[in-house]
């Protein structure tokens, strides 16, 4: 598989769940924490902080404070920032 397939292939998977979609398009906006995710969207906190694993494990989102264990601040990988541009202002 070649990066463009793969790159629309992460496209795809952001696309396919509105959860995902907009998580994506509020961290475009900086550093956020689950809770702060979950409040924004009216998604509760642990299925934030699952969507978050799972987009990390994408490499879509990273945690820039690792050690933190209340309060992690999740950030956009540069592959996140990309998918952003394809995403619709909805």
């Amino acid at each position: 598989m070649n990066d463009g397939e793969e790159f629309l292939e992460l496209l795809a998977y952001v696309k396919a769940s509105e959860h995902r979609t907009n998580i994506i398009k509020f961290l475009d906006y900086g550093l956020k924490t689950p809770k702060e995710i979950g409040v924004e969207l009216n998604i509760r906190t642990n299925h934030t902080s699952n969507l978050l694993a799972d987009l990390r494990k994408k490499g879509l989102v990273f945690c820039a404070t690792p050690n933190v264990h209340k309060g992690r601040l999740y950030k956009l990988t540069d592959v996140g920032y990309k998918i952003t541009e394809h995403l619709d202002d909805e």
